[in-house]
């Protein structure tokens, strides 16, 4: 059972503003420093470009968020989404990306803080609706993680103080009192 206080709400509002406003702002801002052939390079065939992981995060929000929890019709191929090796031009892929986050915007406004405790949509890995937020904020988090990296390694001094000046400006971090 999750208790339906101030707490819960506050965590439903922070979950919804880190997963559509804060990280996909992140993301959105890396992309736009890098050129068409950074947002597909790739230090090794192992790893994954900048493009790749903007796919995989589309497809996985789509997925899990967008279709399992809001009923938005969608049909994933998530190997395709690491396996793009032609360059997606960075218009189309942002394009891809604010789609998702849009919808994902929309399912996230129509939780409310009662669905919280309700079976999660993933019941062999998590137990609650909760559980499901939290590893999607997670997964976009990590992602979002290393897509800054690999904007930090190409363009020396692109992002500077890219988490502090999100965080502030969209409302996922207390302002100072002083």
């Amino acid at each position: 059972m999750i208790e339906q206080g101030p707490a819960a709400s506050n965590t439903l509002a922070f979950l919804r503003n880190r997963i559509s406003r804060v990280l996909p702002a992140q993301i959105r801002e890396c992309l736009d420093q890098l050129t068409e052939e950074q947002i597909w390079w790739r230090p090794n065939e192992k790893s994954n470009s900048v493009g790749n992981l903007i796919l995989h995060l589309s497809g996985s929000l789509n997925h899990y968020l967008n279709f399992e929890i809001g009923g938005i019709a969608y049909q994933r191929d998530r190997p395709q989404e690491f396996a793009e090796r032609h360059p997606v031009p960075k218009k189309e892929l942002l394009r891809i990306f604010d789609d998702m986050v849009d919808k994902a915007a929309g399912t996230l406004d129509r939780i409310t803080v009662e669905q919280l405790g309700s079976p999660s949509k993933q019941p062999k890995m998590f137990a609650s609706l909760a559980e499901d937020l939290l590893s999607m904020a997670t997964h976009v988090a990590f992602h979002a993680g290393q897509i800054v990296w690999i904007t930090k390694m190409l363009r020396e001094g692109a992002v500077e103080e890219l988490w502090i000046r999100t965080n502030r400006e969209l409302g996922a971090a207390r302002r100072s009192s002083s």
